[in-house]
């Protein structure tokens, strides 16, 4: 083998790792573009989900201060039961049940089972207010991307 030979080898050697380490490296480049865009829609979906999420947040703790005093009525007056169970059906048949995750409805009833039967069994309208609240949580999942079971 010549000089010419062994050096027009190591050009063609030398060009070929030339090309495989641009596309290498085009590839690389690509996966972080594509990477980045994929953090960027969650934080977009975060973002716009904020509205949802902070009223749920907010609902929920109105649904547990309900909670807690209709589950302890004893240290409290009766105006104040009346009060919390007024509300906790209130949230149960509209507010709450616009944004409630379902896990949270069943527990929902689970506790109205627990304490009061009574608190479930809605009149026609109440009903009807359930069913627009529950047609509103499942807009907003579909337009807002937020996972109803959580």
């Amino acid at each position: 083998m010549n000089i010419d030979t062994v050096g027009k080898t190591v050009q063609v050697v030398s060009v070929v790792a030339g090309v495989v380490i641009s596309v290498l490296s085009f590839n690389e480049t690509a996966k972080k573009q594509a990477e980045t865009r994929l953090h960027e829609i969650e934080v977009r979906r975060f973002e716009a989900a904020k509205p949802f999420l902070e009223l749920r947040q907010k609902l929920y703790i109105e649904a547990l201060k309900a909670a807690a005093v209709i589950t302890t009525p004893e240290e409290r007056t009766k105006v104040e039961v009346q009060t919390a169970r007024r509300r906790f059906r209130e949230l149960y048949v509209a507010e709450l049940s616009m944004v409630e995750a379902t896990e949270v409805e069943a527990k929902m009833v689970a506790l109205a089972n627990a304490v009061d039967p009574g608190l479930l069994d809605l009149n026609p309208a109440q009903k009807a207010a359930l069913n627009l609240a529950h047609a509103l949580r499942d807009s907003f999942v579909i337009d807002w991307g937020v996972d109803p079971k959580r």
